[in-house]
């Protein structure tokens, strides 16, 4: 992840922090460093590609993948969405706090 995109997601979750619908949290699925090295996570219950925000709004699951303006989604991160959807969850690609509230207008999450 990029430094910019951690500005982004940073500022995401203060927002939704403040919103007081739902939780939401950063999802870490990625991998971790142990203190020596960056590892992958190896459990076979992981998820490839699982979007960086998640969280649940009125009993429904919320995915935001965070990508910078150039930035696109992995085949993973894109399938990923496309389960959500198909679940009923709400998920999307969004490039700035300005975009999630769009987002969030759109699938009138907020007012």
């Amino acid at each position: 992840m990029s430094s910019s995109e951690y500005i982004i997601e940073t500022k995401i979750l203060d927002w939704l922090a403040g919103l007081g619908i739902g939780f939401f949290w950063k999802n870490t699925s990625g991998g971790f460093h142990d203190g020596k090295k960056w590892r992958v996570h190896q459990s076979p219950f992981a998820i490839r590609g699982t979007s960086d925000i998640l969280g649940i709004v009125s009993g429904r699951l919320v995915a935001l993948e965070v990508k910078t303006d150039v930035g696109r989604p992995s085949s993973e991160q894109a399938a990923f969405i496309q389960k959500v959807r198909v679940c009923g969850g709400l998920a999307a690609v969004v490039r700035s706090l300005d975009e999630t509230k769009a987002q969030f207008l759109e699938w009138e999450l907020i007012a």
